[in-house]
């Protein structure tokens, strides 16, 4: 029944919240910070992801000053640590090269993917950064695999928006009932396949319950069970 599967990225294809620690942890090594000290350690990651939300959503919603991923990451180090600007900018590209060069896949997706590439063209709909995006994809070697990806902040649109569905649509050269398209998000993945007309697999990999308000037309808690919702 369909010629394409368009992927969301963080958290789906990709596992977001283990990149975003591990290129962290190589950060406050590389800059000898809190490496003897865990419990520290610990109380600065869980303060600089409430400053990071913050900061990323002024970004995203254009509210604050913030002109570039660059600008949320040094004020997310500088809310989050006691020292000058200079080093709130080191840690910034520190942190920043480790991510964009860090690929690290939700378990049994690298697999899975290239058993659909055989049958189906593949597409990638993310909101994110372009440059961090495509990077990971390239430093995992499944960046060929695709024969879209968009990103939302060099598409200039994000999801839930029906128009970053469209973009893939038109690169892709297929119609709305030929592609199916999978993520974890029922905030932006859900509503945006929705919005868009697309069919939806919900990757539920944090095992939510589901209300009566969300009716994906597939829901898979593993990547190989995908397999058989298309088939394979």
């Amino acid at each position: 029944m369909y010629k394409a599967i368009i992927f969301d990225l963080d958290n789906t294809l990709l596992n977001y919240t283990l990149s975003e620690m591990e290129s962290m942890n190589r950060t406050l090594r590389d800059h000898d910070l809190f490496v003897e000290d865990e419990e520290k350690r610990e109380a600065f990651w869980q303060s600089f992801l409430k400053h990071n939300f913050k900061h990323w959503m002024d970004f995203v919603n254009k509210t604050g000053s913030h002109q570039s991923i660059i600008d949320v990451l040094i004020r997310s180090f500088r809310d989050s640590l006691n020292m000058n600007h200079s080093h709130h900018v080191k840690l910034t590209h520190t942190y920043w090269d480790y991510f964009c060069n860090t690929c690290l896949y939700e378990t049994g997706a690298e697999e899975v993917l290239h058993s659909v590439k055989s049958q189906y063209k593949l597409g990638i709909i993310s909101n994110g950064i372009g440059e961090a995006q495509r990077k990971r994809l390239a430093a995992g070697k499944i960046d060929h695999l695709f024969e879209s990806i968009i990103v939302s902040d060099e598409a200039g649109v994000r999801k839930p928006r029906k128009e970053i569905f469209d973009l893939s649509l038109n690169e892709l050269r297929l119609s709305r009932s030929e592609v199916l398209f999978i993520g974890d998000s029922l905030t932006d993945d859900y509503h945006g396949a929705k919005n868009a007309g697309i069919d939806f697999c919900f990757y539920n990999r944090n095992g939510l319950s589901l209300t009566n308000e969300y009716q994906p037309k597939y829901t898979v808690s593993k990547w190989h069970e995908l397999l058989r919702v298309v088939d394979l």
